[in-house]
């Protein structure tokens, strides 16, 4: 059931949806191993005896509250309990490290910060001088200890919900919800810092309602759905459309994954109807199906090709809008049976669609799905929109494009391929950082993503590249790295990748292998090996990454080919500082980390050259 589009700010509708649920379960979370949960009614008087609280420890609308968490309930009790006294979140990813955090605390101007556990709490501790503006953090947990030294007053999320016992604080709640509109501010989110210093985007409420709205037409949800919920709720896209979008406009029931290595296990509990992922999870399952045929005996290595055949022809259909019927059809149920039905139960068993946002998803990866039934639908956005602009539609869909415009959306392709956007969801601008917002809002409201791209006759747009990526070869010839990439990534062996080669002759890749999958085929070859360097240098490993190169190379024009390859003994990962909290490849990190076997091969194969 989705609400009227009048709604003028999120705990507003919270309201409306908890007056109107009630004893539904709303969240749920992992409790001594089982599912716990809170109901709508539960739900909104732990939020007004939290929002009291805040009250009570001198918040003001306008006033901004930190949130350092992993996604859990109480994650969304505090979001809607900041949002009801009229203040503004800055979300923290619960993997930034003591600095990175107390960046976003004291930028924002927090004076209250909720923390998650001890260990969080731990954190910021350690770096309280830093943000001396911070008087007061909240930790979730009950059993907390205040470390010694700390400059800021500790209490439990329980402690502040007895603080908001007080009738007179819950009455300034109910009149400062009354107060809020579409024009006030929402929430700080802090970009990831890919390319300098992070900004804090300032989104309006009425920024993130019209995103939802346009949305939920685009994607149509009811209150039956089911969602799991792991990527970081710090992240707009899982903010937006595994929270707003599917809790407060659809009314639908949302499980805190344990964690991303307990997802399957999870997903197998829960059986969400929707999925809401980025690139690496779909990447992941795609695979372990394809390692899980490379080990079958060559039998059932026949079946699962056989399957894989005849589902692209299902799916060729299917795009065509046509239904497969006939022999086709026959073929497919006996396909489905046997091969892709354990895929789906693996998801859950009702998954109707899935979501891909986020980053680039390879179109061979969205085909493998489609074969399989399942519908993954790649949409584009950046956190400064909300963050959503485009999306493919059960309805219309094209692989290999991130989907039409949403229908309060307008984008143009500027005279270089940028793409620009401009309609309701578009920030206010960058926290404290004027002349950053000037760079990219531009004349009648156009905000300039970054992102270079096409849009087909049908509207239908394709992003080629950042427009930061793209570099010229020594030659002169522009390459689009994250092209490559994705190419690289659908091989076999090859898990992560970035391509390398401004001002260079040529390009090259550092490659992260798929560890799993090469550890399994090496033990099967017989191939010993005392740790993953070891295995990373074994002739025969880098005979396989090359056949993965040569695929690729093989489908690119001459300039773009990847000559030769690098191997990364590790994964790109956020604790060895090479991916962004969004799950995002810090290219200029990994060319630094790499720059001496990187600039090796260039001197190497100049003085073969010479």
């Amino acid at each position: 059931m989705v609400p009227p589009i009048h709604n003028v700010s999120i705990p507003a509708l919270f309201r409306e949806q908890a007056e109107r649920f009630q004893s539904r379960p709303m969240l749920y979370a992992k409790v001594l191993g089982h599912w716990s949960p809170i109901t709508w009614a539960q739900a909104r008087a732990r939020v007004d005896h939290l929002a009291a609280g805040l009250v009570k420890l001198g918040v003001r609308a306008g006033d901004r509250v930190s949130l350092l968490s992993e996604n859990r309930p109480e994650w969304v009790l505090a979001d809607l309990a900041t949002l009801s006294v009229g203040a503004a979140d800055a979300p923290i990813y619960p993997t930034n490290t003591a600095k990175e955090s107390a960046y976003v605390v004291q930028d924002s101007g927090s004076a209250v910060c909720f923390v998650s556990t001890q260990v969080q709490l731990d954190k910021l501790a350690s770096v309280s001088a830093a943000m001396p503006g911070c008087t007061h953090v909240v930790c979730f947990d009950d059993e907390l200890v205040a470390p010694p030294g700390t400059t800021f007053q500790c209490l439990s999320l329980s402690q502040l919900e007895a603080l908001g016992s007080d009738t007179e604080a819950k009455a300034e709640v109910d009149r400062r919800v009354a107060a809020l509109g579409r024009d006030d501010l929402l929430t700080l989110i802090y970009t990831s810092g890919t390319t300098g210093e992070p900004k804090g985007v300032m989104l309006t409420h009425g920024n993130m309602l019209a995103n939802c709205e346009a949305c939920v037409r685009a994607l149509p949800m009811t209150s039956d759905e089911v969602m799991c919920s792991f990527l970081p709720l710090s992240h707009s896209f899982e903010r937006m459309a595994g929270y707003y979008l599917a809790l407060l406009f659809a009314g639908a029931t949302i499980y805190y994954a344990e964690s991303v290595q307990k997802l399957v296990d999870n997903l197998g509990e829960v059986r969400p109807t929707v999925l809401c992922s980025v690139p690496r999870i779909y990447e992941k399952v795609y695979a372990n199906f394809m390692a899980q045929r490379a080990a079958a005996s060559p039998l059932k290595r026949r079946l699962i090709d056989y399957a894989l055949e005849v589902g692209g022809a299902v799916s060729a259909e299917r795009q065509k809008g046509r239904e497969p019927s006939g022999l086709l059809a026959l073929k497919y149920k006996v396909a489905f049976d046997l091969v892709f039905s354990k895929l789906h139960a693996r998801l859950g068993g009702r998954l109707r669609f899935g979501v891909s946002g986020g980053a680039a998803l390879s179109r061979d990866i969205a085909l493998f799905f489609h074969a399989a039934n399942i519908l993954v639908l790649e949409g584009y956005g950046l956190s400064e929109t909300a963050p959503v602009l485009t999306c493919n539609r059960p309805d219309a869909y094209r692989f290999g494009t991130v989907g039409r415009a949403i229908d309060n959306v307008e984008l143009k392709i500027a005279a270089d391929g940028e793409i620009l956007a401009r309609g309701p969801n578009v920030m206010r601008g960058y926290f404290d950082k004027p002349e950053a917002t000037r760079e990219v809002l531009l004349d009648d409201g156009w905000f300039a993503t970054g992102d270079i791209g096409e849009l087909d006759a049908q509207g239908f747009l394709k992003i080629t590249d950042r427009k930061k990526d793209l570099f010229k070869t020594a030659g002169g010839k522009y390459i689009a790295p994250q092209m490559l990439e994705n190419h690289l990534k659908v091989q076999r062996f090859i898990e992560q990748a970035c391509v390398v080669g401004d001002q260079r002759p040529y390009c090259i890749a550092v490659l992260a292998p798929a560890f799993e999958a090469l550890e399994a085929w090496a033990h099967a070859e017989g191939i010993a090996f005392t740790d993953r360097a070891a295995l990373c240098a074994h002739p025969r490993v880098l005979a396989q990454l090359q056949a993965g190169v040569d695929a690729v190379n093989a489908h690119v024009a001459r300039y773009e080919q990847v000559k030769y390859f690098v191997v990364a003994p590790t994964p790109f990962t956020q604790e060895n500082g090479l991916l962004t909290p969004s799950i995002k490849v810090k290219r200029k990190a990994v060319i630094q980390a790499y720059a001496s076997e990187i600039d090796a091969i260039y001197l190497r194969h100049q003085r073969v050259a010479e």
